[in-house]
């Protein structure tokens, strides 16, 4: 029964070739796409990135570059811009992620999460409050 639905899957587009081709060689574009999110986290200078993170996003990169590698499989472009392709779609994984949990949740009627504040909260401008006059018995606290 599976061989009948992979057989089926083969004859409209390739499928088995494709994971063929993946056992080749095309393995490499996990690394492709894993190296472009290194290479984007290395020059992100953001306060809150972890160890942990890095971690989840470096395999997001792997496993989109992974997704794009089958999506370009039959498409007739040169290999290099195949790999531009699949580097380009592991080293945006986080926002392609966003963007595909904003469009389910979208769908499904649900609301967005509250999002998290980055930073501090910025200063609305005003002064801080006058110091006690010395006319209540206590000293100024300035000299």
């Amino acid at each position: 029964m599976l061989t009948d639905a992979l057989a089926a899957l083969d004859s409209a587009g390739g499928f088995l070739s494709a994971i063929a081709e993946f056992k080749r060689g095309g393995w490499i574009v996990a690394l492709i796409g894993a190296a472009a999110m290194v290479g984007r986290l290395l020059i992100d200078d953001a306060a809150h990135a972890s160890l942990w993170r890095s971690f989840r996003h470096v395999v997001a990169a792997a496993i989109f570059a992974i997704i794009a590698f089958f999506v370009t499989f039959q498409w007739q472009l040169s290999a290099i811009n195949k790999a531009i392709v699949q580097g380009l779609a592991g080293a945006l994984a986080p926002e392609l992620v966003d963007w595909i949990t904003g469009v389910i949740r979208k769908k499904l009627g649900m609301a967005d999460p509250p999002r998290r504040r980055k930073g501090r909260k910025k200063s609305s401008g005003r002064k801080r409050s006058k110091p006690k006059s010395a006319s209540r018995g206590g000293k100024s606290r300035r000299k």
